[in-house]
């Protein structure tokens, strides 16, 4: 995020460069200075509430920032990102940092499903698979901003995808909704000694993402939120290896040597996959994330356990919506040296676990 610094200043001086070049280099010269100077402006919508700040930005309908304070209230932004527009729209390096994902999120296997007893072929950009909808999917797009909540709490984006886009089937339009909440804080200070429902009351804050798809044809959909968090903050210096998590999740699916889910549904107990913590581990939050890194090249978690409380009542968190597809705990995680802590809700039947094992 090193470019980030003086980020103001260098716009300042640039805009008055543009005005000194304009009558001495030639018209190409100067478009070209423009459009690189487009490239680089980020624009984004900024939502809040108090305890929490969240920028937007309608590329990828991608969250840059998330900035929440840590437990003496400092101020920090837990998300990786970049600045500049042309970081993300970057051909050479491509993370996803932040966007949304899709038409399919993850991987499909030797690029190609048969549907209806038609095969439709897609784009293998991930060795013989196609990855998060092809070679350009919904993170590489403009999304429209069509609502912006007046209380600034929340913004709607939407997106349509064209019927063979990418090589997929039927003309889907996708809504996405950011929206945060200030919470009741009915516990300060040190969070030892809390139980989970405790802790679950004493968070500052929630930021909420739902997603919603709607298609003229029968067509795979499969969105996912694709922000990478480190709770001590971005540039803290600290890795996630000092994290502890815990996911509420007994069983996850194995994958083959291209990460592609083996059919198999496996109990985690006595493996490196058991993240559900106990009584005996720190403060309850699970296991350190650096003792459990399954080995490979890179070692790492890149693997979608399946959630225990799935269709289950009980531990919900509150919702944008109706009650059928109420929220359930996933997962938590805490990070020692902030004293921050972060818990993951989902209507979904399994929570992809990933640990940036690609990342530079």
């Amino acid at each position: 995020r090193s470019d980030r610094v003086g980020r103001n200043l260098q716009a300042r001086r640039v805009g008055m460069a543009l005005l000194a070049l304009a009558a001495a280099v030639p018209t190409a010269a100067l478009v070209a200075l423009l459009i690189r100077r487009r490239r680089n402006d980020l624009k984004v919508v900024v939502i809040k509430a108090r305890g929490i700040e969240v920028h937007v930005s309608p590329f990828g309908a991608t969250v840059t920032r998330v900035v929440v304070p840590d437990a003496t209230g400092a101020l920090g932004d837990v998300v990786l990102g970049y600045d500049r527009l042309a970081s993300y729209d970057d051909p050479s390096d491509r993370p996803y940092l932040g966007a949304i994902v899709g038409r399919v999120a993850n991987r499909i296997a030797g690029a190609r499903f048969t549907l209806d007893g038609e095969t439709h072929a897609l784009c293998a950009n991930n060795g013989p698979n196609c990855l998060h909808g092809g070679s350009k999917g919904f993170d590489r797009a403009w999304w429209t901003v069509d609502e912006v909540f007046e209380d600034g709490t929340g913004v709607r984006l939407t997106h349509v995808s064209e019927d063979g886009d990418e090589g997929f089937p039927g003309r889907v339009t996708i809504a996405v909704t950011y929206a945060v909440r200030a919470n009741e804080r009915r516990h300060v200070g040190s969070n030892h000694g809390l139980n989970d429902d405790d802790r679950a009351r004493s968070f500052d804050a929630t930021l909420f993402t739902t997603m919603v798809a709607s298609t003229n044809r029968t067509t795979p959909v499969n969105l996912a939120q694709h922000s990478y968090f480190n709770l001590a903050g971005h540039d803290s210096g600290v890795t996630i290896k000092d994290h502890r998590v815990k996911l509420r999740c007994s069983a996850y699916t194995p994958v083959d040597a291209t990460l592609i889910p083996t059919g198999e549904i496996c109990d985690v107990t006595g493996t490196e996959f058991d993240l559900r913590g106990g009584p005996g581990d720190a403060r309850d939050y699970g296991v350190r994330i650096g003792d459990r890194m399954p080995a490979g090249d890179p070692e790492g978690f890149d693997h979608n356990f399946v959630h225990d409380a799935f269709g289950l009542p009980g531990d919900e968190v509150g919702t944008l919506g109706g009650d059928d597809d109420t929220p359930r705990v996933i997962a938590r995680v805490w990070e020692p040296t902030s004293g921050r802590n972060m818990t993951v809700a989902t209507n979904a039947p399994g929570v992809q676990f990933y640990t940036g094992n690609w990342l530079g």
